[in-house]
């Protein structure tokens, strides 16, 4: 997985907004020329102010890193396929994550703990209750 810097995510999830202004810029040409120079100076100077507010709005949220919500290590949940060093499921609150256990083989309806993520894939462990 590339990291990216939160400048370069930035530029990357406005650019491609930005490149309808051209196009509605041709767009005025075909249709109605004689507002060309409005346009022009209209949807530069609104693109302009686009991007100012953008970047105030969420470029600290790009600084953050992973979003908090797939934070989830430490997160208990049940094994719903047996869980092997190559292949397995198992349920986190809704939603089902392919899971690896470096543990040898857990079987299903066992509780484990999320013990780290790589991508899509999650490793446990067999949860063994609280210890405190």
């Amino acid at each position: 997985m590339v990291k990216l810097s939160p400048r370069a995510k930035f530029i990357l999830i406005t650019v491609d907004e930005l490149l309808l202004v051209p196009l509605l810029i041709l767009v005025v040409y075909h249709f109605l020329p004689e507002i060309l120079p409005f346009t022009v100076v209209a949807s530069i100077a609104g693109a302009a102010i686009y991007v100012v507010a953008k970047y105030r709005f969420i470029y600290d949220s790009l600084k953050d890193g992973t979003y908090y919500l797939y934070e989830i290590e430490g997160t208990k949940c049940k094994v719903i396929e047996t869980v092997t060093p190559t292949s397995g499921k198992v349920k986190i609150g809704a939603e089902i994550w392919d899971a690896r256990s470096d543990n040898g083989e857990i079987l299903v309806g066992t509780k484990v703990v999320i013990v780290s993520r790589e991508s899509l894939v999650v490793h446990v462990k067999p949860w063994q209750g609280d210890t405190n």
